[in-house]
């Protein structure tokens, strides 16, 4: 048995297990579909299993070839990726001008759709979701998925060129194939990863025309092109790339760029390129050879992939820096390779969530996360390794737990569902969530929330009986507002004082508020839980309150059906989700409710919920400027301590180079001018500050105020 087939072998029973049967029935075509989906799109996470069904158009055909469509997440733009499977049985030969014909008839009839022509039932109900609508913004890519591995290095490039030659009618579409040893290579990646290449050699133009700096001596040298190639086609998915800010991530205007350099004036390449970075722990340089130790291209990969798949005539050179890390302890070693790709990264525009992958909190999360037998992507591209994170809450990347954190702890599943990509670009946003620290029992507990949740949609599909005409839909596409309804139950279980704050508050956003504090620092699930408890937790959720807001919906707009849209709104979380979870725990969480929550919720204790207070003190989420009680400061008054409040915050900002929501939010400005508090004590009581808020600008703020009051006396 190949290795495509053991896998394909694997992957038939793990859908098995999770109740999926289709692979017995499948052809060829469509294993190969899930497998590559499974692996390049979803990271393996078993949890991803019904995205990847999802994305199999299914009454896949020969006349227009696309068997899958599925959403690239690692792309600078989330591309749209339309999927074409080739499979060519043994002793046969690929037929490619045929498959360069696929390309462009897949192009035709997706560009057909776009232009709203009607095209075959299943293509049409995926791609005609809003995340699937290719343009200028979202580029598409066609892909050729084959089994099929070209015998040598040459054949391979011949078809690469001619690919590379085919052009599209639309600029935002790109074609590529991907080969059989390019699926194991990924295969590899997952199941056995390297996190650098272990040894290789370099050819350079001169063992004379080298410059050493620093006392770690560290080198300046132009490199053989031809060298290079060599150097990609041996490790280019085997730890060439694993140290830098992302992998190769197509741009058709620099990549077109650059092989214009390498085809047409390869004399100038040294002149027209910025070069490649190599890190690597020691290098021993003999003549016109160069030997590396544990290296890793950190600069330059898209020019390595680039001179590594085009055909080369006559060799040149290029620049290249070879950095011996000068740290010896690994944590160190570490934090310089980070430091160094990210500062060296700028022919390419870089996405936030590139940028935040080298920040401290970041690779802090990493650590903490590992340690709780977690593994989390902070880097797009990086690779889990499944055997030592097999299960599929031991999978996540910080996105994807930025997004559970946000429904669960701050109330916001709307928001999580329909804007992912706020988690790192919004700076705001990325400082609630990854500012501050979590529990690891916590965390990991929300990981399987996201784990277990997925399964239970495949049990309620199976098990539907008709009788509840919403509960598929809601299901489909409820897993944030399911994760919002557990964490405020958890907030309720835990801390009973909040029925009572609850209840004395009149505006949702003050309801809200009180429940959308960093405020639980334990675990909140008992050790024990099998997968069916997890699914009578999600019931229990769904019959005491997602289905009942959704009717209270229901009764004035009949004719509302759209889930997907519901649950991509906080304002109805907020209206009619939220809303019955605090009629339904107005006094507290009811008893039969909470004889039931026993089942599933850990018991804790006093020093838990200690430190469970000390977080809401040390952090704060606040979110109206109005507490509910109506102060009797004077609007003359609340205006002129407003407006010398902000010209505090703007004079503080710039000074300290930080943001201006750092020093305080609008919403915690109009509390403060609203009840002018004249003393540290006062402000406390507001909860529009967090801690290190207070000790840096509190004294400030109240002297802003008392000044402000002295003018009216």
């Amino acid at each position: 048995m190949g290795m495509l087939e053991k896998y394909i072998s694997n992957l038939e029973k793990e859908l098995e297990r999770c109740s999926f049967d289709i692979m017995r029935t499948a052809s060829v075509e469509r294993k190969l579909l899930y497998l590559y989906s499974y692996y390049h799109y979803f990271n393996a996470d078993n949890s991803k299993l019904l995205d990847v069904l999802h994305g199999d158009v299914k009454d896949y055909n020969a006349t227009d070839y696309i068997a899958g469509i599925y959403i690239d997440s690692d792309a600078d733009a989330c591309d749209v990726d339309a999927i074409i499977v080739w499979y060519v049985p043994d002793n046969e030969e690929f037929d490619f001008p045929a498959a360069l014909k696929a390309l462009k008839d897949a192009e035709a009839v997706l560009l057909r759709f776009a232009s709203g022509q009607t095209i075959r039932n299943t293509l049409t109900r995926v791609i005609s979701e809003e995340d699937y609508k290719f343009s200028l913004v979202k580029p598409l890519k066609i892909r050729i998925v084959t089994n099929y591995c070209p015998k040598n290095v040459g054949k391979k490039r011949s078809i690469l060129n001619a690919l590379q030659a085919l052009k599209p009618e639309k600029e935002y579409t790109s074609f590529f194939i991907s080969f059989g040893y390019d699926i194991e290579y990924e295969i590899l990646e997952i199941e056995d990863p390297k996190e650098y290449v272990d040894d290789a050699v370099i050819e350079i133009d001169s063992p004379n025309n080298c410059v050493v700096y620093g006392e770690e001596q560290s080198l300046l040298v132009n490199v053989s092109a031809k060298s290079l190639q060599g150097l990609y086609e041996q490790y280019g998915y085997r730890g060439l790339f694993a140290q830098n800010l992302r992998y190769y991530i197509k741009n058709a205007k620099i990549d077109e760029s650059i092989l214009a350099s390498i085809h047409d004036t390869p004399d100038l390449f040294w002149y027209l390129n910025n070069g490649v970075i190599i890190i690597c722990d020691d290098y021993l340089l003999s003549g016109r050879e160069i030997r590396l130790n544990r290296l890793s291209i950190i600069n330059g990969g898209q020019t390595t992939k680039l001179i590594g798949e085009a055909e080369i005539g006559q060799d040149f050179f290029l620049q290249c820096k070879i950095v011996r890390n000068k740290y010896q302890a690994e944590e160190k070693k570490i934090a310089f390779i980070a430091k160094v790709a990210e500062a060296s990264n700028t022919q390419k525009p870089i996405k936030e969530k590139d940028l935040i992958a080298n920040r401290p909190e970041q690779r802090m999360l990493k650590r903490q996360l590992a340690d709780a037998g977690i593994y989390c992507q902070i880097k797009r591209g990086e690779k889990v390794n499944k055997k030592l994170y097999p299960a599929a809450w031991q999978n996540t990347t910080n996105e994807e737990l930025g997004q559970f954190l946000l429904s669960f702890v701050y109330q916001k599943p709307g928001i999580a569902r329909a804007n992912k990509a706020s988690i790192c670009g919004n700076k705001e946003r990325y400082s609630l969530l990854f500012g501050k620290k979590y529990n690891s029992g916590l965390l990991k507990d929300i990981l399987k929330i996201k784990a277990y949740y997925k399964q239970w949609i495949s049990h309620v599909r199976k098990t539907d009986d008709g009788v509840d005409p919403y509960k598929v839909g809601l299901v489909n596409n409820g897993m944030f507002f399911m994760t919002a309804i557990v964490g405020v139950l958890s907030k309720y279980y835990y801390h009973s004082e909040y029925s009572q704050l609850v209840a004395s508050t009149v505006l949702s956003d003050q309801k809200i508020e009180i429940l959308s504090q960093h405020d639980i620092d334990h675990q909140i699930f008992l050790a024990d839980l099998r997968e069916e408890d997890y699914y009578t937790l999600f019931d229990l959720c769904y019959a005491y309150f997602y289905l009942p807001g959704y009717e209270f919906l229901k009764s004035f707009k009949g004719r509302y059906n759209d889930f997907s849209n519901f649950t991509k709104i906080d304002n109805n979380y907020k209206t009619y989700v939220f809303r019955q979870i605090c009629s339904v725990c107005l006094s507290g969480i009811p008893l039969h409710i909470h004889e039931q929550l026993k089942c599933y919720f850990a018991e804790v204790s006093e020093d838990d919920i200690s430190r469970d207070n000390a977080l809401l003190s040390k952090y704060v989420n606040i979110i109206s400027s109005d507490l509910g009680t109506e102060p009797e400061t004077p609007e003359v008054v609340v205006s002129t301590i407003k407006e010398a409040l902000v010209a505090y915050r703007t004079k503080t900002y710039k000074a300290n180079r930080i943001k201006a929501y750092e020093v305080f939010k609008n919403a915690a400005c109009d509390r403060i001018a609203k009840h002018a508090p004249t003393n540290i004590d006062d402000l406390r009581s507001l909860h529009c500050l967090d801690e290190a808020q207070l000790n840096l600008y509190g004294e400030d703020i109240v002297g802003i105020v008392n000044d402000c009051l002295a003018t009216f006396s």
